[in-house]
């Protein structure tokens, strides 16, 4: 189903009914209907806007931060000091943690100057320069894409080659992309917050949504392409308030979408293909249902998150959970799509990054790497240099790391 950008969208064809003529929603009207309001009531509006402008974006840059640095939300940064599979220096001056995953037979990144694929023996298979000011990279199975946050430009990968690279009409917000090459966009866009526009893999437009209420933080398409969990902020009087939409590409309206008071989600995938997880500051939200309409809450009780990994592949969220609040003692939180904690693992680490593989949770501190089974028993572990960033399994006892200038792979 594809919406044309220069055909009325649903919000454009809504009529304001009497009984609401004192309610106004973003999502209702277009921004340039909505300032055609009488010039008292806009400039009031005015000033609460550029007010509400400025938290905003604080918080869509803190969302940011948060989301890139996923792997380690404390400070992190890794070689090891044991027997490496490989070790090999990076690409560029830096690499996020969000950069760096786990690709068809190997690992992949992107850096300041381009993306590259290892294979699993080190050796480079890919790499392709990119001009972009702020790579951001999401990958499934052998499809990565690479977009240039806050630019227009975009690229996609398979493990092969270069397939498709383009220019976004607007500045790019949020990627997402499919095993089979379909991708979405989050983008600016003129009278909204933002635009999700979904393409085909020959990168024909199949469907999009505009959104006005919600300046739009996360965003991840459901295994085969045909919907997408979207999560958004917004603020009122200084509190947040953070909405998840679930939509079917085959709709005009959400399938579901849930408010969230006073906290500020982040992050969100699927873990599942009836449940969804959504990260925020204060816990984390699962979706579930055919139709999604079930919210359940894990609260983090006061303790503070230091990492997390979201896993579609086995249907798991690790949580790493610091009770001390200052980073130190940590509890992992291992949680089904059902919304259960099937294991919490007490340790006495700070830990800074974790990784899950079927069954197994993997750990790192400042000092050493620690593999879990998930019902809790401690099977290995192995010191590790300080400059660890990012730690990703890719069987049941091997890793890659990501250090300041280097990639190592290992087993335990």
């Amino acid at each position: 189903m594809s919406f044309s950008k220069k055909k009325p969208n649903h919000f454009e064809q809504k009529k304001k009914k009497k009984d609401d003529r004192q309610v106004l929603s973003y999502e209702e009207l277009p921004l340039e209907e909505y300032e055609k309001q009488d010039k008292e009531n806009s400039v009031k509006l005015d000033k609460k806007k550029i007010i509400a402008a400025v938290s905003v974006v604080l918080v869509l840059v803190l969302c940011v931060l948060m989301y890139f640095g996923r792997g380690s939300i404390a400070s992190c940064v890794g070689v090891t000091s044991g027997d490496a599979e490989f070790s090999v220096p990076i690409s560029g001056l830096d690499v996020e943690a969000g950069n760096f995953r786990v690709f068809s037979q190997g690992i992949c990144y992107a850096s300041d100057t381009g993306f590259t694929y290892l294979s699993k023996d080190g050796e480079e298979l890919l790499t392709h320069h990119l001009g972009f000011g702020d790579p951001m990279l999401k990958v499934k199975g052998t499809a990565a894409i690479i977009y240039d946050l806050g630019a227009t430009g975009y690229t996609i990968c398979s493990d092969l080659k270069v397939m498709h690279s383009a220019d976004a009409q607007d500045s790019i917000y949020l990627g997402d992309i499919s095993s089979d090459f379909s991708y979405a966009l989050v983008t600016e866009t003129s009278g909204y917050n933002a635009r999700l526009e979904a393409y085909s893999p020959d990168h024909k437009l199949i469907y999009a949504y505009n959104f006005s209420e919600y300046y739009v933080t996360s965003m991840a398409l459901n295994s085969d392409a045909t919907g997408a969990v979207v999560c958004g902020v917004s603020t009122d009087k200084g509190v947040s308030t953070s909405a998840v939409y679930v939509l079917d590409f085959t709709r005009e309206e959400p399938v579901a979408k849930h408010i969230i008071t006073d906290d500020l989600i982040f992050d969100c995938d699927y873990l599942s293909d009836s449940s969804i997880c959504a990260i925020g500051s204060s816990g984390t939200y699962i979706c579930r249902g055919r139709s999604f309409g079930t919210l359940s809450k894990k609260t983090y009780n006061q303790m503070t998150l230091t990492s997390y990994d979201i896993n579609p592949d086995v249907g798991v969220l690790a949580l790493s959970l610091s009770r001390s609040g200052d980073g130190r003692n940590c509890s992992i939180e291992y949680i089904n799509s059902s919304g259960n904690t099937e294991k919490t693992i007490e340790t006495d680490l700070s830990l800074v990054s974790v990784s899950t593989f079927k069954d197994r949770v993997a750990v790192s501190d400042t000092a050493g790497v620690y593999i879990y089974r998930n019902s809790g028993d401690l099977l290995k572990s192995q010191d590790i240099a300080s400059d660890c960033k990012q730690i990703r399994m890719f069987s049941v006892d091997g890793l890659y790391l990501l250090g300041l200038d280097d990639i190592t792979a290992f087993k335990l």
